[in-house]
C-alpha cells in the first residue's frame, strides 16, 4: 500500500527530533522562557512537495517534549520577550575564615540569589579542611578546577557534550563577572553547578553574589552538557559554555561581555520582575 510521502518524512522527523537530548530550564523556572533547539539540518522539500512540518512541541509557545519547562519562542514575534535591566550593586561580603575561597561569611538569603541555595552546604560532606585538601593546590591559594572543562567525563574518556543553539527569549544566569564563557538555564541551583564557594562573594560594585541574569537576543550556538560533581556539590545540572569555533568573528575577544556589545546577550534585572512574572524553582520562588 502506498504511503504518503509527506507524512513519513514528518513522522521520521518528529521521531529524530524526540530522540534528541535537550537540555531545559528547571521545573517551574519563569515562565515564557524558550528552549534551546539542537544544531541539526533542516530537510530540504524535494520538488512540488511542500516543507516538512515542525516536529511535535516545537510550535510558538509549545513545550518541547521531555522538557522540564520552558516554552520555544516564536521567531515571528515582531517585538522581544527580553527586558533589559542591571541589577543593583550589593554591600560587598566579608570572608568565611577570613579566606576568600570559602565564600561569604553570612548565608545569602535575599532574592534572587536566596532560592538557588536551597540545601546548599558550603563544604558539603566534607570538613573545611578536608575541602581545602581535596580541592585547592598545595599552597592552599587557588583552587583546582575539574578536568574536560567541568562537563561529566564519559566511559570512553571524553567530556559529554553536545552543540546547542540557545533562541531568542532564553533566559540564562551567572555567577561571576561577565568576562567569563559559562553560563546555565535560568534558576539552576547553585549546588547543580559544581561552582566554589567564593562564586557566591559580593565584591565592590556588583550585585549580590555577582549574580547577573541574560536574555537571549540573537541565536548563538555554545557546547552544552552535565555539570560534573565538584567542589564538594552534585552538579548534574546543565551548562553551556562559550566556544569560538561557533563564533569564529570573535577572534580572542570571545565571553558574555563580547555578546553583550554585538547584540548576542542583554541583561536582564529579576529584582523589578512585576510581581505576577515570579517563578519557582527548586522549592522556591524567584522574582
Amino acid at each position: 500500500m502506498a504511503v504518503d510521502r509527506r507524512r513519513l518524512l514528518a513522522l521520521l522527523a518528529g521521531v529524530a527530533f524526540v530522540l534528541l537530548p535537550l537540555p531545559a530550564q528547571p521545573v517551574g523556572a519563569v515562565t515564557g522562557q524558550p528552549l534551546t533547539a539542537p544544531v541539526t539540518p533542516t530537510p530540504t522539500p524535494s520538488v512540488g512537495q511542500s516543507p516538512t512540518p515542525s516536529p511535535p512541541g516545537a510550535q510558538a509557545g509549545g513545550q518541547q517534549p521531555g522538557s522540564r519547562g520552558g516554552q520555544q519562542p516564536d521567531s515571528r514575534a515582531a517585538t522581544s520577550p527580553c527586558r533589559p535591566g542591571t541589577p543593583p550593586n550589593a554591600p560587598p561580603t566579608t570572608a568565611y575564615d577570613n579566606n576568600q575561597l570559602l565564600g561569604p561569611a553570612q548565608a545569602l538569603t535575599a532574592d534572587p540569589v536566596g532560592p538557588l541555595l536551597g540545601d546548599y552546604r558550603r563544604f558539603g560532606a566534607l570538613t573545611q579542611q578536608e575541602f581545602l585538601d581535596q580541592y585547592t593546590n598545595a599552597a592552599q591559594k587557588a583552587y583546582v578546577y575539574p578536568p574536560a572543562g567541568g562537563f561529566v567525563v564519559g566511559s570512553d574518556g571524553s567530556p559529554v557534550k553536545t552543540a546547542q543553539t540557545l533562541l531568542p527569549g532564553y533566559r540564562l544566569d551567572r555567577f561571576g563577572f561577565p568576562g567569563g564563557a559559562y553560563l546555565a538555564p535560568l534558576g539552576t541551583p547553585f549546588g547543580s553547578r559544581s561552582l566554589p564557594p567564593a562564586n557566591l562573594s559580593t565584591p565592590a560594585t556588583a550585585p549580590l553574589a555577582n549574580y547577573h541574569v541574560y536574555c537571549v537576543l540573537k541565536p548563538f550556538t555554545v557546547d552544552s552538557g552535565p555539570v560534573a560533581p565538584w567542589f564538594a556539590q552534585p552538579g548534574m545540572g546543565t551548562q553551556f559554555k562559550l566556544e569560538q569555533r561557533y563564533l569564529p568573528e570573535a577572534g580572542g575577544q570571545l565571553s558574555i561581555t563580547w555578546l553583550i556589545e554585538n547584540g548576542y546577550l542583554v541583561e536582564e534585572d529579576l529584582t523589578t520582575r512585576p510581581h505576577g512574572q515570579c517563578g519557582a524553582t527548586a522549592g522556591a520562588t524567584i522574582c
